[in-house]
């Protein structure tokens, strides 16, 4: 490996195939600046990038290690609380003189329906409206375990960012990629007697299986540390190893059987679509993009998770109200157990048109 200009990788197709490279770049018609300097153009951008990202990062990091609460957000907080406040004691006002004026006329009267008086349903809201606490001392006592676990996040992420940057040098400088592409030529050959001038999409298929077993092997320890470190200690994490390899197999398995016609299709339209190819790739990435996006709710998802619908009570309601005020065209609400991975609080829409869920 060299490291004068130009730079040039350990391993190229030509030095595979035991072959040296032409002597073209000495010749002064055949010069090519973009060539010339390719290799070392890519790492420097890659430098610039990842040193502009690290300095927002060291940035952000050093917010963490604040342990007064800031005090901008402790006066807007505490005019939320106030204003609250004067709505809970107008409601509270407005329960008592609805009960009394109900006692009344009912003269201690059961309520027809569900056999409870009317007083009854106004002790629970008036417990329920007592129940509303500050929302200031709730933030502020939670404010040092969250600039606790930001810090370790954002450390992490720092770490993982800096290994990656390594990793994607050391790829280019060594010749990772076309590397991995004479392996899926030879393992095509060897295996399944396919060659790459007749076979190349099929070649490019176990290019990727190959890519993407690397990437799983050299990310997964990262994810480890992170899911069963960072998140258990600050009490996140509910997912079990046996769960978590469970997610990656399915993961694998998906990729496999959408990534792989995807590609095989894509690279299909690439050689058929001439020199008006990009129109067809646009056209067929955005079919498909909106076929994943139809099949993911109802296929893939539940394979990670069980959905049942929200049953009927005040919170379903107080959704649908919400949407309606909001005009989202709910049409689906479901329960989702996310809690067997992760106590982090979710909720997400999915769907298209008048059909949200």
């Amino acid at each position: 490996m060299t490291f004068s200009l130009p730079l040039t990788p350990q391993y190229t197709q030509l030095s595979g195939a035991g072959k040296t490279p032409s002597a073209t770049n000495n010749n002064d018609d055949d010069f090519s600046a973009l060539g010339y300097y390719a290799v070392f153009a890519t790492i420097a951008f890659t430098l610039v990038v990842f040193l502009f990202e690290a300095y927002l990062d060291f940035r952000q990091r050093s917010s963490y290690y604040k342990t007064e609460f800031p005090s901008e957000l402790s006066k807007t907080v505490g005019n939320i609380d106030a204003e609250r406040e004067k709505e809970l004691k107008e409601q509270s006002k407005e329960v008592d003189d609805d009960g009394k004026k109900k006692e009344e006329e009912n003269d201690g009267d059961k309520a027809a329906g569900d056999g409870k008086t009317k007083q009854d349903d106004i002790n629970k809201n008036k417990e329920s409206l007592d129940k509303n606490k500050p929302l200031l001392p709730q933030l502020q006592s939670k404010f040092s375990k969250a600039q606790s676990y930001g810090l370790d996040k954002i450390t992490f992420s720092i770490i993982s960012s800096t290994y990656n940057l390594f990793e994607e040098i050391i790829f280019l400088l060594c010749g990772y990629i076309p590397y991995c592409w004479d392996l899926s030529c030879h393992v095509g050959k060897a295996y399944f007697g396919w060659n790459e001038n007749d076979n190349e999409i099929k070649i490019s298929l176990i290019f990727m299986a190959v890519n993407v077993i690397i990437g799983t092997i050299t990310s997964l320890p990262f994810e480890l540390y992170s899911t069963f470190r960072i998140e258990k200690k600050h009490g996140f994490n509910k997912q079990t190893p046996q769960l978590f390899f469970t997610d990656k197999v399915k993961g694998l398995l998906l990729t496999c059987v959408f990534g792989g016609p995807f590609v095989a299709l894509l690279l299909k339209i690439i050689k058929m679509g001439g020199e008006s190819f990009y129109i067809y790739v646009w056209a067929f990435t955005f079919v498909f993009s909106v076929f994943m996006m139809t099949i993911v709710p109802v296929v893939i998802m539940p394979l990670f998770n069980k959905y049942e619908p929200l049953p009927e009570g005040s919170l379903k309601e107080q959704i649908y109200e919400l949407a309606g005020r909001l005009e989202f065209p709910l049409t689906k609400l479901f329960v989702m157990d996310g809690s067997k991975r992760s106590s982090h609080s979710n909720a997400f829409m999915f769907g298209f048109f008048k059909n949200k869920r």
